[in-house]
């Protein structure tokens, strides 16, 4: 091709780009008014909308709900962490796939889903994740632009369902052809057929395999139904059964209840498909949460990894604001006559010692007040831990930390605080 050729093919690309920003401009605007406060997340991380919600803007009809891809992780987790403290917004539903999120507040209530089960560069790579190229509609926010499928507009217009056999859950493809007749769409038998041969290709072998391809349908969660007891064979052919008897459950006619999740590196760790991460003390159970954390749990959950407790507290540090004498002795600001010093191990004289994990030195009865030292300590030392104090029998003072350094974690945010310091 010949620069007068590429010239000639760009400029017809340019020209074609700016018709459809022309034609879309107001379902553009539809969007961004239905958006509101997360619009601005969306456009940050470049991320996409993709599915029903664009299918219901270019019909005309109501958006239910969201659904949003992004390019990577950690995209999705910082999308999650900025939300996270918003009142607005909240987590109702965690699944292998997607994060179910509330955004906004009455009378405008938005269902949004955080797709994880895989990441996007371009709409093209959702596309095949599709069933139906009725839903193979896309807005980039990286290029603020409507990008569909070449079939999409046709098939919509005659609302007919064509079968994608690249889909991720086929049998997910079968539910919604249901949900789609009630729309108006219709599909036709080789096409119901393609769904049917592309479901007998699943290989499924596990009640694990099975809710993989099941969890989170419209209405009812059928994976919570089909359940085996503990020892019980798995066969497809039981499954059949107790399908047979799902309209039986107490559960079938009841709304799915709306649970709020409150703790985000639950969320983070499903994200990032890794185990829950325990430490055992006193026979009592503590989480090591993403960002080194202790915090107190009643149970272990069945997919969490045991720490050993010696290499951990290798590592691990606690502190303490005490007083510094004018002989650059640390004394306790509680009972002055209490002595920490470098290199040396201290025992409480009663019950137990008071310090804070590097994260909460704000919340500290003595914030600001004297030097902060850093200490550590071995298991058979280490008490208990509360929402914001650990306690301990004894420590080893490691340094003082200098004041530069531990100012940094509080204006970086690292102390969980909600404030910002302000120095000056």
């Amino acid at each position: 091709m010949n620069s007068l050729e590429e010239t000639v093919k760009q400029t017809i690309k340019t020209f074609e780009d700016n018709k459809i920003k022309e034609m879309f401009q107001f379902e553009k605007n539809k969007l961004y008014a239905y958006l509101e406060e997360i619009k601005d997340s969306l456009i940050k991380h470049k991320a996409f909308i993709a599915g029903g919600t664009i299918t219901s803007l270019l019909n005309g009809s109501d958006i239910n709900d969201l659904d949003i891809y992004f390019r990577n992780e950690e995209s999705l987790i910082d999308f999650l962490k900025e939300h996270w403290k918003d009142d607005n917004s909240y987590v109702t539903g965690l699944t292998k796939k997607s994060v179910l999120m509330i955004s906004g507040k009455e009378p405008k209530i938005r269902n949004v889903q955080l797709i994880h089960f895989k990441y996007f560069n371009t709409p093209d790579e959702i596309f095949e994740t599709f069933d139906f190229t009725a839903c193979m509609g896309a807005y980039d926010f990286s290029t603020e632009q409507f990008v569909l499928h070449q079939q999409f507009l046709k098939h919509n217009s005659q609302r007919i369902l064509k079968f994608n056999k690249n889909t991720a859950f086929p049998i997910v493809s079968l539910l919604r052809v249901q949900k789609y007749n009630g729309k108006g769409y219709t599909i036709s038998k080789p096409e119901f057929i393609r769904i049917a041969l592309k479901c007998m290709e699943l290989d499924i072998k596990t009640v694990e395999d099975l809710k993989d391809h099941l969890g989170g349908m419209y209405g009812i969660n059928y994976d919570k139904i089909i359940d085996f007891e503990e020892g019980e064979e798995f066969s497809l052919d039981k499954v059949i059964d107790k399908i047979a008897d799902i309209a039986l459950d107490e559960d079938y006619f009841k709304e799915p209840i709306s649970v709020k999740y409150e703790d985000l590196d639950d969320i983070i760790d499903t994200v990032k498909k890794r185990p829950i991460h325990i430490l055992t003390l006193r026979d009592k159970y503590f989480r090591v949460t993403n960002d080194n954390q202790l915090k107190s749990i009643s149970t272990k959950a069945a997919f969490s990894k045991d720490i050993d407790a010696d290499k951990y507290f290798e590592n691990k540090r606690f502190y303490k604001w005490v007083e510094k004498d004018g002989y650059g002795k640390y004394r306790s600001h509680y009972d002055g006559d209490f002595k920490y010093e470098d290199g040396r191990v201290s025992t409480a004289l009663g019950d137990k010692l008071f310090f804070n994990e590097k994260q909460n030195i704000t919340y500290s009865t003595y914030w600001n007040k004297g030097v902060l030292i850093e200490v550590s300590t071995k298991p058979v030392d280490f008490i208990d831990k509360s929402s914001e104090h650990i306690y301990l029998k004894s420590c080893t003072v490691i340094r003082e930390v200098p004041k530069t350094e531990w100012k940094q974690w509080v204006n970086e945010g690292e102390d969980d605080h909600e404030s910002v310091f302000d120095w000056t």
